[in-house]
C-alpha cells in the first residue's frame, strides 16, 4: 500500500520575528538604563578628581612642613590652579601665562610628580582659609551633583581627623619636636612623621575674667574659654573684689565660701569669680567645686574644667618659647631648661603657707618673693597671646574627670610621687591625656610629678597643676585621689564651652 508522505516545515511568521526583536530591544534598553554608561563614566571621573585634589593637598602640606609657608600664589581667595602643560618641573618653568591663577610648579617633582588636571578638561581651585590657615581645594567641574572638595567641611579626613585615628589606634605619641608653622602647631611623633595638631588662634569671645583657648582635635576640644585666674570668692555686692577675709590658717577665704549657697538676694551672699584680687578658694571638694562653677558663678554657663581641656592648655603652653627658660632670658629655648612653674617655694608669712593674689600680666613674679627672672613666674602665654595665671603652683585644681582605682596609671605603686619618665602604663588613660609631649621631660624641666593614692575602689578624681611644693608642681602635675577629700592645697578653675 502506498502512502503519501508530506514534508511539513514550520517557520517563524513575520509577526513573531517582530515581537522577538521588540522584546530584545526592550531588554537592551532596560540593561542600558541599569548600567548607564554615562553615569559610570562620570563616577570614574569624579573618583579621579578626588584622587587629584587629595594628591595636591598632601603635596602642599608637605611643602609647608619643609618651607614653613605655602606657595606664594595661594591666597585667601579662590584661584584656578594653573594648567602648566607638559613642562611641570619646578626647575624647568615653561613660559606659561598663569596670571590670576595659582602656579604650583614649585611642588614638582619633590612633592608631586606633576600637577593633576581635571579629567574632563575642567579646573581645580585652591585657596587658604584666613581664619585657620587651612588649605581648601575644590573640583568645581565635578559631575552628578557631587561636591568634591578638601577644606574645613569635608568628608575626606583632615590632618586632625587622621591624628585622632592614630591616637585611638595607639600609633601616635607626640614627642620632642614641635613648632608653630603658619599659626598651626606641628608635632613630630615617634615614627618620625610630622602632623598638624591644632590652630594657634581663635576668634572665640569670652566673658570678663576668662580667656580664649584654641581647641585641639587630639583631645576633641573646640575653642573654649577658661578662667584666667584660680576661682576666688567675692561678695555679691562687690563681684570684682576678691575676698581676703576672714583669713584662715592657709590664707584662703574658706570661712566665706560657706555663704556661697546663700540666695543672691542676701546682703551676705557670696559668689565665685575669675579675678586677680583675693585668695584662691581652697579647702573644697570636687563636687562642690563643680556646683560652684555651674550655679554660684558670676558667669553663666560655666562648668568645672575637664582633663582634656587642661591638657589642651598645657600642650599649647609647652609649645611657646616664651614659657621656657634656661636661667637667662636670652638663652631660652623649647626643651632646654624648663617651663615656668609658678609660686612653688613655700613662701611663708608668720609661719603660714600663703596663697598670693595675682597681679599685672607684665609682672608674673608678683607675690613670689622674686623681683626678676625666676622659675617662679606665675604666668604662661598661649599661642594666641592670651595669658593665664597660676596653672602651675599655688593650689592644685580639680578637673571633672574621675577614674577607678584599678584603671589608674602605674597601678601598684600607691601613695607616692613619681616622675613622668617612670610611668610604664597608663591604665585607661593614655600618654597624651596625662603628660608632656616629650617622653624625656620630667620635674627637671618643671613638668611636675604624678601621684596616685590608694590602689582600689573609686572613682578617684584627677587633680592637676601641683601646689606650692617645689618639684611636685608643674602644668602637667597630676594627682589621683578622693573627690570628696578636702585639703587646703586644692582649688579649682571653671570653663565656658
Amino acid at each position: 500500500m502506498n502512502k503519501n508522505h508530506k514534508n511539513k516545515r514550520k517557520g517563524f511568521t513575520l509577526l513573531e520575528i517582530l515581537l522577538v526583536i521588540a522584546a530584545i530591544g526592550i531588554l537592551a534598553a532596560i540593561v542600558l538604563v541599569a548600567i548607564n554608561p554615562t553615569r559610570q563614566i562620570a563616577q570614574v571621573r569624579n573618583a579621579q578628581r578626588r584622587s587629584d585634589i587629595n594628591a595636591i593637598y598632601k603635596a602642599l602640606e608637605q611643602y609647608l612642613i619643609d618651607n614653613k609657608t605655602y606657595p606664594t600664589d595661594i591666597t585667601d581667595s579662590k584661584k584656578v590652579i594653573c594648567d602648566t602643560g607638559s613642562k611641570t618641573t619646578a626647575d624647568t618653568l615653561a613660559p606659561i601665562d598663569c596670571t590670576g591663577k595659582a602656579d604650583l610648579r614649585v611642588l614638582v617633582p619633590t612633592y608631586i610628580a606633576a600637577i593633576p588636571k581635571d579629567p574632563s578638561g575642567g579646573v581645580y581651585e585652591v585657596y587658604r582659609n584666613p581664619a585657620n590657615n587651612r588649605i581648601g581645594i575644590e573640583a568645581p567641574d565635578s559631575e552628578l551633583g557631587q561636591n568634591i572638595a578638601i577644606n574645613i567641611i569635608t568628608t575626606i579626613p583632615t590632618p586632625e581627623e587622621l591624628i585622632q585615628a592614630q591616637i585611638t589606634a595607639g600609633t601616635l605619641v607626640p614627642t620632642a619636636t614641635q613648632q608653630l608653622v603658619e599659626g598651626r602647631l606641628v608635632y613630630k611623633n615617634n615614627e618620625g612623621t610630622q602632623t598638624y595638631i591644632d590652630p594657634a588662634t581663635t576668634t572665640r569671645t569670652c566673658p570678663t575674667g576668662y580667656i580664649a583657648v584654641p581647641g585641639n582635635s587630639m583631645y576633641g576640644t573646640s575653642d573654649f574659654c577658661v578662667a584666667k585666674y584660680e576661682m576666688k570668692a567675692v561678695a555679691i555686692s562687690a563681684p570684682t573684689v576678691g575676698l581676703t577675709s576672714p583669713n584662715t590658717y592657709h590664707n584662703t577665704p574658706f570661712d566665706s565660701i560657706s555663704n556661697l549657697t546663700t540666695p543672691t538676694t542676701s546682703a551676705n551672699g557670696r559668689a565665685i569669680a575669675s579675678i586677680a584680687s583675693g585668695f584662691p578658694i581652697a579647702e573644697i571638694d570636687q563636687p562642690t567645686s563643680a556646683d560652684y562653677c555651674a550655679n554660684q558663678n558670676t558667669v553663666s554657663g560655666a562648668s568645672l574644667i575637664s582633663n582634656a581641656e587642661w591638657m589642651t592648655i598645657a600642650r599649647n603652653i609647652e609649645a611657646q618659647l616664651s614659657n621656657w627658660t634656661t636661667g637667662t632670658a636670652a638663652s631660652s629655648a623649647i626643651g632646654i631648661g624648663g617651663l615656668y612653674r609658678g609660686h612653688t617655694d613655700k613662701a611663708t608669712d608668720l609661719g603660714e603657707y600663703k596663697f598670693l593674689v595675682a597681679g599685672d600680666d607684665n609682672n608674673g613674679y608678683i607675690g613670689t618673693g622674686q623681683s626678676g627672672f625666676s622659675i617662679e613666674r606665675r604666668t604662661h602665654t598661649l599661642s594666641n597671646g592670651e595669658i593665664i595665671w597660676d596653672l602651675s603652683g599655688n593650689v592644685m585644681e580639680y578637673t571633672s574627670d574621675t577614674i577607678m582605682g584599678v584603671d589608674k596609671p602605674n597601678n601598684g605603686l600607691a601613695n607616692q610621687w613619681q616622675e613622668w619618665t617612670t610611668i610604664t602604663n597608663f591604665g585607661t588613660l593614655s600618654y597624651d591625656l596625662t603628660r608632656p609631649s616629650n617622653n624625656t621631660w620630667n620635674s627637671t624641666q618643671n613638668m611636675g610629678k604624678y601621684y596616685t593614692g590608694e590602689l582600689t575602689g573609686g572613682p578617684w578624681v584627677l587633680i592637676r597643676g601641683g601646689w606650692i611644693d617645689s618639684d611636685i608642681a608643674g602644668i602637667f602635675a597630676l594627682e589621683i585621689t578622693d573627690p570628696a577629700g578636702i585639703a587646703w592645697i586644692r582649688g579649682f578653675r571653671c570653663v565656658v564651652r
